[in-house]
């Protein structure tokens, strides 16, 4: 049974709770499907595997879903960031560890796809990342996509990329452009993982 609880609503629709999301419930009072009613439900009830205090504040991007972080891990990770000091990388990079949210979105797509997570790959991600936790949705998306098509040492990326479809959809300003560029998201994310099956 789906948990249906009323939550407060914007501009005289009804808000309610749908599998741990906020969908608007419209005159049929049939909830429209979230971005995640799309996906394969991201379940914040089920207790997730990893913990800031388990590994670096560089390797959070492929192992914390948008919900885990917290002001802490978000000044953890600002404050890695800053102290990262590159030998090479270009303008983009540089621009990206400085919060540039467009530079580092376009350093992250330059990286696909990530065969091999080494050390610019994670600085790079953590930029991304950053952006994300700052409310970028474009960045958010990039980063569930990355994580989604790329092998980041454990089963649950296809939790990990929706919570950040999640994310990026409460913090678009075009929810509806935001939802069609989740779709594709998704149904990339879902031939990967058939192509990983028959492979």
């Amino acid at each position: 049974m789906k948990d249906m609880t009323k939550g407060p609503g914007r501009g005289g629709k009804t808000m309610v709770a749908h599998g741990g999301d906020y969908v608007e419930r419209h005159g049929g009072g049939v909830p429209l499907p979230s971005l995640q009613d799309q996906a394969w439900r991201f379940t914040f009830a089920r207790p997730w595997p990893f913990a800031p205090s388990d590994s670096t504040p560089l390797t959070w991007w492929r192992k914390l879903p948008a919900h885990a972080f917290r002001d802490l891990e978000r000044a953890q990770i600002s404050e890695t960031l800053r102290h990262v000091d590159l030998l090479r990388g270009g303008e983009e990079l540089r621009a990206a560890l400085n919060g540039d949210a467009a530079a580092a979105t376009a350093a992250a797509i330059s990286m696909m796809p990530i065969e091999n997570i080494n050390f610019h790959a994670d600085i790079t991600m953590s930029a991304l990342l950053r952006c994300a936790l700052n409310g970028d949705a474009t960045a958010a998306l990039v980063l569930a996509q990355i994580v989604g098509l790329t092998d980041v040492g454990h089963s649950l990326t296809r939790e990990l990329s929706v919570s950040w479809l999640g994310w990026g959809s409460q913090h678009s300003t075009d929810p509806k452009k935001f939802g069609e560029a989740g779709t594709v998201v998704l149904s990339a994310l879902k031939a990967h993982e058939s192509g990983a099956k028959d492979d």
